[in-house]
């Protein structure tokens, strides 16, 4: 890490100039800097939203188990999973507010809206609210419906409001007429029996390090939402360890096919196989699947109880190079390269499914998967044969065949079994040709007519493939929104798809829609859309017939409504309104056919050119302006008497955008402030009259200041800003707003982050590059100051929010080098937790950010993140030896040495792969021992106030991302 160190504080030929130009605003800013409280820099948000982030185990390294769930007190009651989520999420004041009643025969009068119903009303005494449901799934959604629609509260992954002042009503409101004049009280039911949720790359991208709370708190927030079916993926090693230690194969073998921690999905799915980074990790990788089998035990038994469906692993014909030895009478196939891997870690064998041998090992597998289990199994098994793979034959007989033979090979393993496969790999359409589609699912049509199968839809949203398929040709299928790949951060949506597409495919002639889900390959992002998701299957298909019927969802109310739940109904102004209106119709609206959120220029390698086309490109469809304004209201929404006193004027915007018009050589605005702008303010007033305007006072000023950096001009005469009158003030008190509430934080963050890498960035970087080509040595030095500025600020806001930093993802990555309770006294179990927690961060670090082995290429900054730490620490290096280079072949008159440049930055990339944090209490001993590349720069915790952190940020590059939009 040294060399990483030296390269963030090594004298650079640009840094010193600006930090003479942000003195120089402080000084010319009509500001109470001098006077206002510092920035705190600890201070957190309110306990009455705990981010969920936050549910994490403590920075100490732990080598415990896995804590077992609370024990529940009234077991008799079959409702009693509602009781005891009251306990776990509500007040106590609620927890006595609630009878729950499970009523199998209850029905909504609805010819398409006749699952899991759910009724709820005051109860016959009047002091409690009656939730009543056919199924627990019901009684989980009436319970939300209760918290959303007459507590106006909601549960999400950046918080809830669930405490505190600004949250649930202390005293449990009951229903009123202003909620439904039905005395029966509130009827819905999903027009669909399954409602569904993640991915298996979720579990890479999201939920790899989590613990039990994290997942406990998880599986609460999906019994609220309805989610009755989902994938159970943890820990399935456990199981493969076994199953193929029976068939001969040794741990060391096994280890040369299991994927690391972080990248368990892959090789799942027969993508990858095996781990990179070190050379032997062996005793880490088992000691992982040991204790990960052990939460499993804990997801499971939690999803029983809820009555969730866990679509379980299945045996899916990809095996260890080790096996074929074993079976020499049978044929085994090698699949495709996968994502430009090294062959090394990819063409994985596997079994085809036409050979007898696949149905023996499907039987021994699920029969083992069921006694590991203790007879449990949901099944629904999830077997998927050609994800992002090419199938070695493509005959139409091949495939039907191969789709015949496994489900046969299922329904002999288990005569129940439930095929689940997700859709993804028919995007492949060179492969996937219609005839090839139709005979791939006619082989599934061979057994039971298909009634034994479910497809995932899994990129519906943009992609559906039940348009292309006729509906998979009568097979069961799910209508999903996938929305987010990598797990990245970046505002994308096509909100009106999702409010209509689902219907259409519920309408649809083959009748065959079965389920609506969210498939989105990483969480906390873009939420609003995702919670959106889970609501529709509860709204009518068809406008209603009869009075007092449910309505059809609305589009712009239910956002409204979502939108005061999540900040507080009184807390929300019609300025936010406004603005995420404008955000749904802009970066929520993707009308262009992209495919996938943009991504940044901040988290690819920079380069002269860093437009590319195709997917994941890094163009942004919407209107650049009106995203621009939406954030401007957003931050002005926040101000309150103290923080315009802090901010002061309001006309550091000005003239930060004169400093950039003068790093491009450009003369002062023609709407630059002036006198007149003042009037009513007779110091400021003055002030502009005696220097002739403002923007001569200022705009001149900073353009002296810069040919002064430059050494073309003689030192200039700083001036005193003058002391404004004071006013009254109409501005709301901060507890009138949504200051504290974690979710508002969240979004804040979000829509500034958007900004200033979507727009700010690129723009800037445009400007830059044609300084370079004009081999103007200033405008390239001081256009590169502003780059690495905007990229040290992007970082700055990104650490004021726990979801927005890379310390937590380390934190849970170190924490969960544990070692499972049933195996903690065994011999043959690691010694050194330490370098288990080393072993662990390895994985995190490099699943974020090169995705493989090496660096540059391949899947690099795939998974990358806008998180407060990895900006600072990994891209912004990048950056800075990127504008260095330029600056230097500018200097000397010559191209920029591009390979040169990626080399530089490798060293520095390679440097942070290998890197560790040290945790807890022992951290200054770590950093004081022999090993130099531990560090403690990543905090767990929120850095600086994200209101105050917003604020100075969009009176900084507020109007220069205008000014840039405007221009895009």
């Amino acid at each position: 890490m040294a060399h990483l160190d030296q390269q963030r504080r090594a004298p650079s030929n640009i840094r010193p100039s600006f930090v003479l130009i942000l003195s120089l605003l402080v000084l010319c800013s009509l500001t109470t800097y001098t006077t206002a409280s510092p920035i705190a820099l600890t201070r957190q948000p309110s306990v009455q939203d705990k981010p969920l982030s936050s549910l994490s185990s403590s920075p100490i390294e732990a080598v415990t188990a896995h804590s077992q769930p609370k024990l529940t007190k009234r077991q008799d009651l079959s409702e009693q999973p509602l009781y005891d989520l009251i306990e776990r999420l509500l007040p106590q004041a609620y927890h006595a507010h609630f009878v729950f009643q499970l009523q199998p025969g209850l029905v909504l009068s609805s010819a398409t809206n006749i699952h899991d119903t759910f009724r709820i009303s005051n109860s016959s005494d009047g002091d409690k609210i009656l939730v009543q449901g056919a199924t627990l799934s019901g009684l989980g959604a009436g319970l939300n419906y209760y918290l959303k629609y007459v507590c106006k509260v909601e549960m999400s992954w950046s918080g809830d409001r669930f405490s505190g002042t600004n949250g649930i009503p202390a005293v449990p409101p009951l229903i009123t007429a202003n909620v439904t004049t039905d005395p029966a009280g509130i009827t819905r039911a999903s027009f669909v029996p399954f409602r569904y949720y993640m991915n298996v790359v979720t579990f890479g991208y999201s939920s790899a390090f989590w613990d039990w709370e994290r997942w406990e708190r998880e599986l609460d927030w999906m019994m609220l939402n309805g989610v009755n079916m989902a994938l159970g993926m943890v820990g399935q090693e456990y199981v493969a360890r076994r199953f193929y230690e029976n068939l001969g194969l040794t741990r060391e073998e096994l280890n040369l096919f299991f994927g690391g921690p972080a990248f368990m999905p892959w090789q799942r799915m027969g993508n990858t196989q095996g781990s990179w980074g070190y050379e032997n990790d062996t005793q880490f990788k088992n000691d992982w699947i040991d204790s990960q089998w052990e939460l499993q035990q804990l997801i499971i038994e939690r999803m029983k109880i809820f009555n969730i469906t866990a679509i379980l692993p299945s045996f899916n014909g990809f095996v260890p190079r080790q096996l074929p030895q074993k079976f020499p009478n049978s044929t085994f196939e090698v699949s495709s390269v996968w994502a430009g891997m090294p062959e090394q870690y990819t063409k994985v064998n596997f079994i085809p499914s036409t050979d007898p041998l696949f149905i023996t090992l499907s039987q021994q597998f699920i029969e083992l998967q069921t006694s590991m289990y203790n007879g449990y199994t949901s099944h629904y098994y999830l077997l998927d044969l050609y994800n992002e793979l090419v199938p070695t034959c493509t005959r139409v007989d091949c495939l039907q065949a191969t789709t015949a033979g496994v489900m046969k090979a299922l329904k002999i393993a288990d005569p129940q079994a439930v095929w689940v496969l997700q859709g993804w790999f028919l995007l492949h359409r060179d492969v996937w040709q219609p005839p090839q589609t139709k005979a791939f699912f006619d082989g599934i049509r061979e057994v039971n007519n298909g009634r034994d199968a479910f497809v995932i839809d899994l990129y519906s949203d943009v992609a559906p493939l039940w348009r292309t398929s006729e509906g998979f040709f009568g097979i069961d299928w799910g209508w999903s929104m996938l929305n987010n790949f990598g797990g990245g951060q970046g505002l994308y949506g096509t909100l009106p798809t999702l409010i209509t597409e689902p219907l259409e495919g519920y309408k649809h002639p083959a009748k065959s829609m079965r389920g609506i889900g969210i498939t989105m390959e990483g969480i906390n992002n873009n939420e609003y859309l995702y919670h959106l998701i889970l609501d529709i299957p509860w709204y009518p298909v068809d406008p209603p017939t009869a009075p007092g019927a449910p309505a059809m969802l609305d589009g712009p109310t239910h956002l409204e409504e979502f939108m005061k739940r999540r900040y507080g109904p009184n807390q929300t102004s019609p300025a936010v309104l406004d603005a995420w209106k404008t955000l749904s119709q802009t970066v929520w609206d993707c009308k262009t056919g992209q495919m996938s959120q943009s991504k940044s220029f901040i988290d690819i390698t920079p380069s002269l050119d860093m437009v590319r086309e195709g997917f994941m490109t890094n163009k942004f469809w919407y209107d650049q302006k009106q995203v621009t304004s939406a954030w401007g209201q957003l931050v002005e929404s926040t101000q309150t008497e103290a923080s315009k006193k802090r901010r002061g004027h309001g006309v550091i915007q000005n003239m930060f955008d004169e400093v950039v018009r003068a790093a491009m050589g450009k003369t002062p605005t023609n709407d630059a402030p002036t006198s007149s702008r003042f009037a009513g303010h007779p110091g400021l007033e003055q002030d502009v009259k005696h220097k002739g305007s403002l923007a001569k006072s200022l705009s001149n000023v900073i353009r002296l200041t810069f040919l002064e950096i430059l050494g073309q001009n003689k030192p200039i005469e700083r001036v005193a800003p003058p002391v404004p009158t004071a006013q009254v003030s109409t501005l709301p008190e901060a507890s009138n707003l949504p200051l504290d509430v974690s979710s508002f934080r969240y979004d804040l963050v979000d829509v500034t982050r958007e900004v200033l890498t979507a727009i700010v960035l690129p723009g800037l970087h445009k400007e830059f590059v044609q300084a370079y080509k004009s081999k103007n040595l200033d405008q390239t030095r001081a256009l590169g100051s502003l780059l690495i500025e905007v990229v040290d600020d992007t970082d700055k806001i990104l650490s004021t929010h726990s979801h927005f930093m890379v310390g937590p993802w380390i934190r849970d990555a170190r924490v969960s080098a544990k070692i499972a309770a049933a195996s903690a006294s065994a011999a043959n179990v690691t010694k050194d937790i330490g370098a288990y927690s080393d072993y662990m961060e390895f994985n995190a670090r490099n699943q974020i950010t090169w995705w493989g082995p090496q660096g540059q290429q391949g899947l690099a900054d795939y998974a990358s993140k806008h998180w407060g730490g990895v900006v600072k620490e990994f891209y912004g290096p990048r950056w800075q030896i990127f504008v260095d280079r330029v600056v230097s072949a500018v200097q000397a008159g010559k191209p920029l040495d591009y390979e040169a440049y990626k080399a530089d930055s490798l060293k520095v990339e390679t440097q942070w792969q290998i890197e560790t944090t040290c945790l807890g209490q022992g951290c200054a001993l770590q950093l004081e021992g022999s090993n130099p590349r531990k560090v403690d720069k990543y905090s767990v915790d929120a850095m600086g106030d994200t209101i105050e952190v917003a604020q100075d940020l969009w009176d900084k590059w507020g109007r220069v991302a205008q000014r840039l939009a405007s221009a895009a």
